[in-house]
């Protein structure tokens, strides 16, 4: 598949490759009527919702979502890819994929990546540069995995054996043959140890997925995608090439063990995320990365990070009942963070990122002043309302993203106040409310760094 290439499809020229952004849409209005023409290509992703239908002014068009990565697709017979780029991206591109991998590599608590993650392909800003930067920081990260601790394990079989028996016999089994007049089958189960197993199965196969999508499109993408991998071979060649689904992700045992495995893991499961989409004429599935879950993963790091003391401790993601009732089905609200001091839950914390995208435009999303008054609303000061007055605490925030390369880390908007206290008379009327936005156009460790300060000296105030 060439960069430049088109292909015709109906009375406009579809292009080979095409690039949005998050919540974003083709800025080519020639080429959004066309990829809304065939949309019915794309359904499987507008089913899973990393594509969604909408309105450019009173044009029909496909928009992108908070899932970020390559989506293959053939229309008219003819291969097509659409890459999905970090909101980051559309203001300096080299910057926009660090600051992306960064996200995602604090939100699994890794080693953060280097700037040679995205060399490669100078001056080429499309999907060869995005599969780079993938490919070498994982690639990184199964290099330490074999320095430090490959390891052999246990895989279960179980097999007819006419020869030598091996492992524990099935006792009952055999009995059950053996009337049938088959003694010499013996049904037999064993634990092979090997390095053939599921949890280097599912690394090799995340890092050939890599590989795949490259050569969709691309024969010298593929061989420098596949570059890094190869020193890699003299551990993995005795690992078996299957195809991966999301259930053999149940089979995996050593991330319990193992902090290295369970790094790798976590990447290849975002890197397979889409293995089980249908797909035709042969294409590769997608590779999908959700950037909402990695930034609430962020959130949840610096508001435990910002515990002011070992006496405070930290939630995420804890469901209460909200409305139960005869024939009512029952309602669960559940905060995203929720910090709690030795006398209960002291503050609530609730992280928003896809909702600044859909709300938010382009223009007003380089400040936290415009992402607050677009993507804030009464509804979602509403819901805090409900979750203090729910956890009976007496602090609320939220966390949301801007995007301004040049910006401070971080920007605290402390000014808000609710007209009535969602805490009881008799419990005092000490209630503060903030916003924390974080910039992500600044290098995320500091980032973190001092949101957290910044939380911290606000819970201790």
């Amino acid at each position: 598949m060439s960069s430049g290439g088109s292909v015709q499809t109906g009375a406009v020229a579809l292009q080979r490759q095409l690039k949005l952004f998050e919540y974003g849409t083709c800025l080519d209005q020639e080429q959004a009527a066309a990829l809304f023409e065939r949309q019915q290509s794309l359904q499987p992703y507008l089913t899973k919702g990393f594509l969604t239908r909408c309105f450019e002014g009173a044009k029909p068009c496909l928009r992108a979502s908070h899932y970020v990565g390559l989506f293959p697709f053939y229309a008219a017979d003819q291969a097509h890819l659409l890459l999905i780029a970090p909101k980051g991206c559309r203001q300096d591109w080299k910057r926009g994929l660090l600051r992306f991998l960064e996200l995602f590599a604090l939100a699994e608590d890794e080693t953060l990546p280097e700037e040679e993650d995205i060399r490669g392909w100078e001056g080429q800003l499309g999907p060869h540069q995005f599969l780079l930067f993938l490919a070498r920081h994982y690639a990184r990260l199964l290099q330490e995995l074999c320095r430090r601790d490959f390891r052999s394990y246990y895989r279960p079989e179980e097999d007819d054996l006419r020869s030598r028996i091996r492992g524990r016999l099935h006792l009952a089994g055999y009995a059950r043959l053996a009337l049938r007049g088959k003694q010499h089958v013996l049904p037999c189960r064993w634990e092979e140890f090997t390095v053939d197993n599921w949890d280097n199965r599912i690394l090799w196969a995340a890092a050939r997925r890599l590989k795949q999508v490259a050569g969709a499109f691309d024969s010298q993408a593929a061989a420098l995608v596949w570059k890094p991998f190869e020193r890699l071979l003299s551990w993995f060649s005795a690992v078996a090439e299957l195809p991966i689904r999301a259930s053999d992700f149940r089979k995996s045992r050593l991330g319990r063990t193992s902090r290295y495995y369970r790094q790798a893991l976590a990447w290849a499961r975002l890197l397979l995320q889409g293995s089980d989409l249908p797909t035709e004429g042969g294409q590769v599935p997608p590779l999908v990365l959700s950037t909402h879950k990695a930034f609430e993963k962020f959130a949840e790091l610096v508001a435990q990070a910002a515990l002011p003391d070992a006496g405070w401790r930290h939630a995420f993601q804890h469901g209460s009942d909200f409305l139960t009732g005869p024939g009512q089905k029952p309602q669960h609200h559940i905060p995203d963070i929720l910090l709690m001091d030795p006398k209960g839950v002291a503050a609530v914390g609730d992280a928003k990122y896809k909702e600044v995208l859909e709300r938010a435009p382009d223009a007003e999303l380089d400040t936290s002043k415009g992402v607050l008054q677009a993507c804030i609303q009464a509804a979602d000061w509403n819901q805090l309302y409900v979750y203090m007055r729910m956890k009976k605490a007496s602090c609320g925030f939220f966390v949301v993203p801007f995007w301004k390369a040049d910006g401070e880390y971080i920007e605290w908007l402390p000014q808000f106040q609710f007209a009535e206290s969602p805490r009881d008379a008799n419990v005092g009327t000490n209630v503060r409310v903030a916003v924390l936005a974080l910039n992500l156009l600044r290098p995320l460790k500091d980032v973190k760094q001092k949101a957290a300060e910044r939380l911290r000296h606000w819970l201790s105030a």
